[in-house]
């Protein structure tokens, strides 16, 4: 349902209010299994919300990424490498978690 309308929902990503953020991460984190190549579009939007102060939207944002990184072959290795940074910085165990589960699957 959401399909056709998965380029206005990226578009989203770095809306002004939090829950917007975290709602469309959501969004494309669970579509990255069946539309990989759709939800791999969100990547530069979701690494600008990496720094976001609020921990949600981190946490949103890693949830995305991880599932990106795991179901699009293409990307992988450049985005294993980008997460792998993030977790270097990232303060909130709870988003390094998200990050770290995402890693140990494709591993």
């Amino acid at each position: 349902m959401v399909i056709p309308y998965i380029d206005e929902v990226i578009t989203y990503i770095n809306y002004d209010a939090p829950r917007v953020k975290w709602e469309a991460a959501r969004v494309v984190a669970n579509l990255s299994q069946k539309y990989p190549e759709k939800a791999a579009k969100a990547v530069d939007k979701l690494m600008i919300n990496t720094k976001d102060k609020g921990t949600v939207v981190r946490w949103a944002t890693a949830f995305a990424l991880g599932e990106i990184v795991k179901y699009n072959k293409n990307i992988q290795k450049e985005l294993v490498k980008k997460i792998e940074d993030i977790i270097k910085k990232e303060q909130n165990s709870g988003v390094k978690n998200v990050y770290l589960k995402a890693l140990k699957m494709i591993k």
